[in-house]
């Protein structure tokens, strides 16, 4: 009897040992490892892309902008190109049915701000107004994409489609979500482009102003960033990506049709916010070279917070590292008054381009009709 005990345990061992080693054989046929040869060997087929050179046909892309500053109005332009196969923002596009996820806006107002555009939407631009939350979401984007051929998904915004319980500023929540969102992408072949907001306070990084933005960068395959301050007709859109080479775009918002154009300006000059051009005023000020402790005292502001500004000023270009904690203006930057300059000047009764005859001062815009409109105005 006791022989049989020992046969059965060891038949037990035996199979329990097949049972692993067929388990093991299973995780290791799920991954693949090449050598650095054969790798280098390999035939991969070009990237293609939906936006020449920075949108491409598969993957996952976020939009990150402030609150007012025209996600919208970039989105809707892009998408409107796209499915028209248009060139938009001076690159082209390739015509592709594109499903724009509007969770933001009624119909009725999304509608208005098409007919503002001046977009006239034809049956390769569809939209879509409620959607399920959570993973049933994700997997309702993959029945549209299979049931109508979508190419391009914009859902505005993500947190509209997050799980109730997810915490946006979380990175394993972030990343829980975005990383089945951009296997899904994949799978399908279809990009997947996300907007989302970005914090109200301005950083060094502007990557850093993102929401969620760790497990964003993670994630995302592109990453545009739209920066355009509240009343502002210049902006600046940054484009980063894995497989792209990064690009800043000077903007102009315009009123009539409402939407974003090529600026004339340069991309330093469209990233002055007004907190920048604040402390390049400053700089001048102090003869072109000055300490952050001594800008922060001339602004009444924090030192670490305005330190951090012109270490990000000095990486774009806008400011120079002479030495050790000291800046220098770079030459190429112009001379662009700040509002309160300019309202200082229409009172000491100056004429010209900052006042009008009456010793008032004129709108940095011009008049106040042509201020433009932002996206919580309209109707």
């Amino acid at each position: 009897m006791g022989g049989n005990m020992i046969g059965d345990d060891y038949e037990d061992f035996i199979e329990q040992q097949k049972s692993k080693e067929d388990m093991r054989q299973n995780r290791l046929a799920k991954i693949e490892i090449v050598s650095g040869q054969e790798l280098m060997q390999k035939k991969f087929p070009e990237p293609r892309y939906l936006w020449d050179s920075v949108l491409p046909d598969s993957g996952l892309a976020i939009m990150a902008a402030s609150k007012a500053a025209g996600k919208t109005q970039a989105l809707l332009q892009l998408a409107d190109a796209i499915s028209k196969g248009r060139v938009f923002l001076g690159m082209p596009t390739r015509l592709t049915k594109t499903l724009f996820i509007e969770l933001e806006l009624s119909p009725r107002r999304t509608q208005q701000r098409l007919l503002k555009m001046g977009i006239v939407a034809n049956e390769y631009l569809h939209f879509a107004h409620t959607w399920t939350q959570g993973a049933e979401g994700l997997l309702t984007i993959a029945d549209a994409v299979k049931e109508n051929g979508y190419g391009l998904v914009i859902v505005d915004v993500m947190q509209l489609l997050w799980p109730m319980d997810a915490d946006t500023n979380s990175y394993q929540d972030v990343y829980s979500v975005l990383g089945p969102l951009r296997q899904l992408a994949n799978d399908l072949g279809v990009m997947i482009l996300l907007v989302t907001h970005r914090r109200k306070a301005e950083t060094a990084d502007y990557l850093d102003g993102v929401i969620g933005s760790v497990g964003i960068a993670a994630n995302a395959d592109v990453i545009f960033t739209l920066i355009r301050t509240r009343g502002e007709r210049e902006a600046i859109l940054y484009i980063d990506g894995n497989d792209i080479e990064s690009k800043k775009l000077a903007l102009r918002f315009n009123t009539d049709p409402l939407g974003f154009s090529l600026s004339d300006a340069s991309p330093v000059e469209a990233s002055l916010t007004p907190e920048r051009r604040e402390i390049v005023d400053t700089i001048r000020h102090l003869g072109g070279t000055a300490k952050p402790g001594q800008v922060a005292a001339m602004l009444g502001k924090d030192r670490s917070n305005v330190g951090h500004l012109m270490q990000a000023m000095a990486e774009m270009g806008v400011l120079e590292l002479k030495r050790t904690g000291v800046y220098a203006l770079r030459n190429n930057i112009p001379t662009i008054p700040t509002v309160p300059t300019l309202l200082e000047e229409g009172k000491t009764g100056n004429s010209g381009n900052t006042g009008n005859d009456d010793g008032h001062a004129t709108h940095l815009f011009g008049d106040n009709n042509d201020t433009p409109e932002l996206e919580n105005n309209l109707p």
